[in-house]
């Protein structure tokens, strides 16, 4: 997943890396418990839109694909009109999509908080060590909740 990000995360260290891979542990998380993905900090944004996007590539090979019991376990599951609907997730689970603004060279510096592109747009700091701070409107998540092992 490392390399599908924006290129101003490259130089990040180990510990950002386990933050972000805590990230998407944590929206797995909200789905294992019954819960809508809520992304509460930008890594967190990106986890699900990346998510979202493989699923999206994902829908064509599903019928071919069986589990590994040999079993096609997704063609077991109740369907609904909206299945699939990937523009509707974006919707639904995002309040925006700034952060994809970091793979257009056209944007390059959006992430400088102090950058006049970032304020007359209203971005926001998109710096990669500011990726794990809780948006303002949204309940952050417990800050001690470790990382899997």
């Amino acid at each position: 997943m490392f390399p599908r990000l924006p290129k101003l995360t490259f130089a990040t260290d180990l510990q950002w890396r386990r933050r972000f891979a805590r990230a998407a542990d944590d929206l797995a998380d909200d789905l294992e418990h019954g819960h809508w993905p809520q992304p509460t900090c930008t890594a967190e944004e990106l986890a699900l839109y990346l998510a979202i996007d493989d699923a999206r590539d994902r829908v064509d090979e599903l019928e071919d694909d069986p589990d590994e019991t040999g079993v096609d376990t997704h063609n077991t599951l109740p369907t609904h009109r909206d299945d699939y609907d990937f523009g509707a997730c974006t919707d639904m689970f995002f309040q925006d999509t700034d952060v994809l603004m970091l793979y257009s060279p056209r944007f390059d510096g959006i992430e400088d908080p102090d950058g006049d592109a970032n304020r007359q747009l209203g971005v926001g700091d998109l710096r990669a060590q500011s990726w794990f701070e809780p948006f303002g409107n949204i309940t952050a998540r417990d800050p001690h909740r470790g990382f899997r092992r």
